[in-house]
């Protein structure tokens, strides 16, 4: 047995109350074979990902936060719908155990999320970069 050391996901796709519904499992490890593992939760034990179940194949997975660190000044860049900017500081910067950084923003409510996943994003704003927060097209 090999353990898995780049992520990969087992997915399986399974009827539910007259509704399809699709599910993933990590890859903990790969058999001598090269068959991918996955847990079973009822037995314990590792099993083939492919082992009585609705497997539909397997994907590669996304690499686990594995460290935080402060937002140190940087900022997310808003566009509203007039062409105005907003700015907001980022709280946090999320390490991936692939050494990806990836950007924490909070709204008023605390709910913490990636700003570049965000509709109106326009970009991150490095600290002490000066920033444009008046109608596009004016000039300066």
């Amino acid at each position: 047995m090999i353990p898995a050391q780049h992520p990969y996901e087992a997915h399986y796709k399974q009827e539910e109350g007259g509704r399809t519904v699709y599910r993933s499992k990590p890859v903990i490890a790969w058999d001598d074979e090269g068959q991918a593992l996955v847990v079973d939760e009822r037995s314990g034990r590792l099993v083939p990902a492919n082992n009585g179940r609705a497997f539909t194949g397997l994907s590669e997975g996304v690499h686990p936060v594995v460290a935080a660190i402060p937002g140190g000044g940087w900022s997310a860049r808003f566009k509203n719908s007039d062409c105005s900017s907003i700015i907001d500081p980022l709280v946090a910067w999320t390490v991936r155990s692939n050494g990806t950084l990836t950007p924490v923003d909070t709204d008023l409510t605390g709910l913490c999320d990636d700003p570049t996943t965000m509709a109106n994003f326009d970009g991150l704003v490095a600290p002490g970069t000066e920033t444009r927060t008046t109608q596009q097209g004016n000039s300066a």
